[in-house]
């Protein structure tokens, strides 16, 4: 096979894969899937270092990706974020991720986990708080520690209107709407 055919092949396959890639991803935030739908949205941060995930779970189910997978959740780099299309039903955010440090809240859905337990409702936006995580003390052979607090700043409104401009073009910006103009 010549170079320059060859050099065709490469660059017809990366356009292939760029294609399949941007049909696999679509743009966030999804479209409204039902109206029992719901969203559960909120903010965190970590001294120095920006939130790059958060694993948010559904009580008494189990997980094993890539077969039956969390709900996704959409990290902003602001420390907003937020998750939609969940089914009625309880969840809590098992963990924080920030660069290479796993913040743990929860292991193995014990006790711990009923002091985060989010109760949603259909139809709802559920605002779960602002939070901060400092104090951090990385484990390496054993786990490490952290605390984490409510903070008041950026207060719901703050995320919303920030909610509302990131689900421009769907049937969320209503619900968004909506809730914002119920805080007055």
């Amino acid at each position: 096979m010549s170079t320059k055919r060859l050099l065709k092949h490469i660059v017809m396959l990366v356009m292939l894969f760029s294609i399949v890639g941007c049909a696999l991803k679509p743009k966030p935030p999804f479209e409204i899937e039902s109206p029992e739908k719901a969203m559960i949205f909120g903010h965190i941060t970590i001294a120095g270092h920006e939130v790059t995930e958060i694993e948010l779970r559904e009580f008494g189910r189990f997980y094993m990706p890539p077969f039956v997978v969390p709900p996704r959740v959409m990290i902003f780099r602001n420390g907003n974020f937020v998750a939609e299309n969940l089914k009625p039903g309880n969840y809590y955010i098992s963990r924080f991720v920030s660069k290479n440090l796993n913040y743990t809240l929860v292991n193995g859905g014990g006790r711990s986990a009923y002091q985060w337990i989010i109760n949603v409702e259909p139809g709802a936006l559920k605002y779960v708080g602002a939070y901060e995580i400092s104090d951090v003390t990385p484990g390496i052979f054993v786990k490490g520690d952290f605390n984490i607090r409510p903070i008041r700043q950026p207060s719901e409104r703050a995320v919303l209107k920030h909610m509302f401009e990131i689900t421009q073009g769907t049937g969320w910006q209503d619900r968004v709407d909506r809730r914002i103009k119920s805080l007055r």
